[in-house]
């Protein structure tokens, strides 16, 4: 039986994913600083990323959409958050960073879980990342073109060393400081 590339991707990728998991899963996301950290982290790699993609792509409306609803939130809590992150990296194939985005958005619906748990009116209030809903049927696109990539072609290790960058963009950021400015905000009735 012929491997699939997309299980070659997860598996070759696994130990760059369990790293960012492992610092990721360390942020409390239901307290304020905590919150604000995890969503300093993403913004500053959704914004590398959407830099790399072209923009009429539905990787770029993706980004961008998720970058804009990470300031939305920032704003609601009344700061802005940077992470220094690595923004010299290459431009990806397009499937690594399809395959790196949807899997968040898998991943978020878990994350989201944790954050209900905030007893932090200002970070309740703070939704518009944890409530954008994956695009539906796009993960099962993203894995059947994945699925259809050769296993050992050229494109397959290239997306394999993408999607390693990529996850290691993340990794820095998740271990980088939070440069944080607030400012007072009022709790919406």
């Amino acid at each position: 039986m012929c491997a699939d590339f997309r299980q070659v991707l997860k598996n070759e990728t696994q130990a760059d994913h369990e790293r960012v998991d492992g610092l990721i899963s360390l942020i409390d996301l239901a307290t304020f600083d905590g919150f604000i950290r995890f969503l300093a982290i993403h913004q500053s790699c959704f914004r590398v990323m959407r830099d790399l993609v072209t923009t009429e792509s539905d990787a770029w409306s993706s980004l961008d959409e998720m970058v804009r609803r990470i300031d939305a939130d920032l704003a609601t809590m009344g700061t802005s958050a940077t992470v220094g992150v690595v923004s010299d990296i290459h431009k990806p194939d397009r499937l690594a960073i399809d395959y790196v985005i949807e899997g968040s958005r898998l991943g978020s619906k878990m994350l989201r879980r944790r954050w209900l748990t905030a007893s932090d009116p200002i970070v309740r209030q703070a939704n518009a990342y944890f409530s954008l809903a994956p695009v539906p049927g796009r993960w099962r696109d993203v894995c059947d073109q994945l699925s259809n990539i050769p296993v050992h072609s050229e494109r397959a290790g290239t997306i394999i060393e993408d999607t390693k960058m990529l996850f290691a963009l993340f990794h820095a950021a998740a271990s980088e400081p939070v440069a944080v400015q607030r400012r007072d905000v009022e709790l919406a009735s």
